[in-house]
């Protein structure tokens, strides 16, 4: 049996399995799935074990040189979720397999020099006369002992010789081997992260009288006779060493009565309890029960079923994921919940955590990695059938998983932007196919798209350009049912239009700044959303206060001359934060401090102007002093946990006023919220991207969701410049129809999904007219594809600039693909068959963009 490896390197030449002979010692180790060190040409490589076979080439067959992990990292479905992947985003398979490996698990090859008894000896250099570097090795080794890491080795040399390489070092290497001096080994360093372990003692089994030990160990040994009643006071006989006199223990262990071995611990992620997170189910009302039938349905026949579960806010999803991933659990499956910030988990978790205590396991990147280590492996035991977490979560190595749920579907944080750029939707609905498990993708705020596909599929017309009207109107949900009926394996509409026990959405008013005075430094609030403040925080209630920028002043600017302060990687402004006094690139994370003086004509007038979460923050503390201010941003949650404490002190109404960015906007459910203010409903409407409206609605539907979700009616104040906007008007009547019959009409015409699929080609380059050279190039190849320029059922634009035309010190040009019928990702490889790019020009390639900056 010989091994097929894939070399986990993302160049395309390698993307294909390499055959390898397995050794004695790996034979009955090695399986589909592993991750394994090889030799490839002259270097020592990871790639995953992909397949076996019996035959091998007419060549040399090397050998597999070790594992890398203990247990392979994925099954046949998983793979053939990887395979998915690679084919659909058209990307490397070993990209793909990357997003299955476990957090910090993997173990570094490095390679050891052990000096031989001839290289030992100290007269050894003085026969290298003839080969200085080989005599300069062989001396540095010695000094570095009988054994060595070879980078010591080269960090050594390049003391003696700056210019020294690798390449020279193995060169003096192989030699000094060939000659006898020394030999080279290779070794796996130990995991970056590994189980965490901790000495427990016990006591043995036998039919020893205890109790007369006990007191005859209390009169000549009573450090003993402390671990000999403990241990018979612990449930299960066992504590931890460190609780007592290791002597004590010693001693115990001479005599045979207690034994000590390693317990493995689990580094339990930061737990947040929830006031509301009750460990008893709630009772469905007819609108949940529906989905839950419909689901139920799936999992019991084990057929795939996906359903779109179209829900106000406040109208009780998270109540019908518990009930679904319940039953999952009664089936004997597992069961996936994706939400698209870490933010939102705090909550989300203590209410699942309530429900299914230890079956649950976390998976997100503000996790320590020891933290994620753990959860990942717990996973991967069975000990935890449940995996929450961000977009990763979807890849968790669960096995017959029933139920797979993707919470605020809409949000565009499901989007990876590297390799491979998969949209974490498309992830699940995959993986739910290969699973045979139910899918439920919950939202207030559907995307177009998929709310197009579900009515569309109704009437088994996916894949056809069907007109605004038809596609506004058709299959809509009976008023007595709430269900658009289909096949059963199509995406299933499931509506949820009120709220629990009928509470009344919100009242929503737009506030036209265009005629109202605003007040507060830099002109922030107008003077009755400042009135509405005042009024919820002489009552004793709650206020979200929300504004999608953070920092304290979005540009710096001189006065004097015009001058602003701008990213030299980026060429965009700089934003001002009070806290350390700096200013960032929100895009590379460029920092400087603020100039005394302008860099331009030095001049000392600078004035600092925009709006942030920063200075919301302070203009709230300034203005109302009584109150208590939380603010919740990607500055304030950079460290860890703190999130999770941000939220639970405001739901412990520690804190009476939350400013913050979308992360509030979504997801959170604090009774005592009666008013959310929005201080600029503009900030996002007019970017050069065509779901700029759609954005704006969802995120307006999704803050103002935020209030009146206990007794208390809520109130939503919308502070912006464009009150007759059709995002605006709909978000204020939560009228998500209306917005989508507005929308879809308004992209069939351009032609943009759901009318057709997208691609984006970007191009950057640090030499401006080279990137644009190439993206010119590139274009001609797909004109000669057959591709139209600007119109037709198969068509391109571009190349244009990117709106971030620079970034990290390269611009930007980009191409942007549309398609009705032909699929783009077999265009695409084609595309890259046929074109050779410049070795100083990256082109990336983003299936179904979401970000278009």
């Amino acid at each position: 049996m010989y091994a097929q490896v894939l070399i986990d390197r993302p160049a395309r030449s390698l993307d294909r399995a390499f055959t390898y002979a397995i050794p004695d010692a790996l034979r009955d180790r090695l399986r589909v799935g592993s991750y394994v060190l090889v030799p490839f040409g002259k270097q020592s490589l990871p790639g995953f074990v992909t397949g076996f076979t019996h035959t091998a080439g007419d060549y040399q067959v090397k050998k597999v040189y070790g594992l890398l992990l203990d247990e392979p990292i994925f099954d046949e479905r998983l793979m053939a979720l990887a395979e998915w992947l690679a084919d659909e985003y058209v990307c490397s398979l070993a990209d793909a397999l990357r997003v299955l490996l476990p957090p910090g698990g993997s173990r570094k090859p490095t390679k050891v020099v052990a000096l031989t008894e001839r290289g030992r000896h100290p007269g050894a250099p003085q026969e290298l006369q003839r080969a200085p570097r080989q005599r300069d090795v062989l001396q540095l080794a010695q000094e570095l002992g009988p054994e060595c890491d070879a980078d010591r080795l080269l960090v050594g040399l390049r003391r003696l010789d700056p210019k020294t390489t690798q390449t020279s070092l193995d060169s003096a290497l192989s030699s000094l081997q060939e000659r006898g001096f020394l030999e080279v080994r290779r070794e796996l360093q130990r995991p970056a992260v590994q189980p965490l372990e901790r000495q427990v003692v016990t006591l043995v089994e036998d039919d020893r009288d205890w109790e007369e030990l006990l007191e005859e160990l209390q009169g000549r040994a009573p450090r003993q006779a402390e671990v000999i009643a403990a241990l018979l006071a612990a449930g299960d006989g066992t504590a931890a060493v460190a609780e007592f006199s290791r002597p004590a223990v010693q001693g115990l262990v001479q005599k045979g009565y207690v034994t000590v071995s390693l317990e493995a611990l689990d580094r339990e992620p930061e737990r947040h309890d929830w006031q509301d997170a009750g460990a008893e189910f709630l009772r469905l009302n007819e609108a949940q029960r529906r989905v839950y039938e419909a689901a139920r349905e799936g999992v019991e026949a084990r057929q795939h079923r996906e359903l779109l579960v179209h829900g106000v806010t406040g109208s009780g999803k998270t109540e019908v994921y518990l009930h679904c991933v319940d039953l999952a659990l009664r089936q004997g499956r597992t069961a996936i919940v994706a939400v698209p910030e870490i933010a939102l988990t705090p909550q989300m978790v203590g209410r699942f955590r309530a429900r299914f205590g230890r079956q649950l396991a976390l998976l997100h990147s503000a996790l320590g990695q020891g933290e994620r280590f753990d959860e990942w492996y717990r996973a991967q035991r069975g000990e935890a059938r449940i995996v929450i977490g961000a977009r990763s979560a979807l890849f968790a190595p669960l096995r017959d998983v029933g139920v797979i749920v993707v919470d605020e579907a809409h949000e565009n944080a499901y989007k990876q932007e590297q390799p491979p750029r998969y949209h974490g939707v498309a992830a699940a609905r995959q993986r739910a196919r290969l699973e045979e498990a139910v899918l439920l993708l919950g939202s207030a705020t559907p995307t177009v798209e998929l709310y197009w596909e579900a009515q569309q599929r109704a009437l088994g017309s996916v894949g056809q350009a069907a007109s605004p009207a038809r596609a506004g109107e058709a299959a809509r949900p009976t008023a007595d049912t709430g269900v658009v009926q289909c096949t059963p394996d199509a995406l299933r509409l499931m509506e949820l239009p009120r709220r629990i026990d009928d509470r009344p959405m919100p009242d929503i008013r737009v506030l036209d700044l265009r005629s109202e005075t605003l007040v507060g430094t830099g002109q922030t609030f107008s003077q009755r959303l400042l009135d509405a403040i005042a009024d919820r925080l002489r009552v004793g209630e709650q206020v979200m206060l929300f504004l999608n920028r953070r920092g304290f002043s979005t540009f710096i600017i001189c006065r004097d001359c015009g001058y602003v302060l701008r990213c030299p990687d980026c060429e965009i402004s700089l934003t001002f934060h009070y806290h350390g006094h700096s200013c960032t690139c929100h895009h590379c994370d460029y920092a400087r401090h603020v100039p005394e003086e302008c860099p331009e004509c030095g001049s000392k007038d600078i004035g600092f102007h925009g709006l942030g979460t920063e200075k919301v923050a302070d203009q709230v503390i300034r203005t109302f002093p009584e109150a208590a201010v939380a603010r919740m941003d990607r500055d304030t949650i950079a460290h860890k946990g703190a999130y999770g404490r941000i939220l639970g002190d405001f739901a412990a109404g520690k804190a009476n006023v939350l400013v913050g960015t979308q992360m509030i906007a979504k997801g959170h459910d604090f009774p005592g919220v009666t008013l959310v203010g929005v201080l600029n409903a503009d900030t996002g409407l007019h970017r050069p991207d065509f779901r700029a409206a759609e954005h704006t609605f969802q995120v307006l539907t999704q803050v103002a969701g935020r209030a009146g979700r206990a007794d208390k009616p809520g109130e939503v104040l919308v502070q912006t410049y464009n009150p007759d906007h059709h995002a605006v008007v709909t978000a204020s009547r939560h009228d998500y129809q209306g917005f989508y019959q507005r929308e879809l009409a308004a992209r069939e015409r351009p032609g943009f999904p759901p009318f057709v699929r997208l691609t984006r080609l970007v191009f950057a380059a640090e030499d401006d007219e080279v990137c644009r050279a190439q993206a010119g190039e590139v274009k001609q190849t797909l004109l000669d594809m057959g591709m139209a320029d600007k119109h037709g059922p198969l068509c391109l634009v571009g190349p244009a600039r990117a709106p971030l035309q620079k970034l990290r010190g390269r611009y930007r040009w980009g191409i942007l693909l549309k398609s009705r019928e032909q699929p783009l990702p077999d265009l695409v490889r084609e595309l890259l068959g046929r074109v050779s790019l410049k070795r100083e020009v990256a082109m990336s390639i983003d299936m179904d963009p979401t970000d278009m900056m």
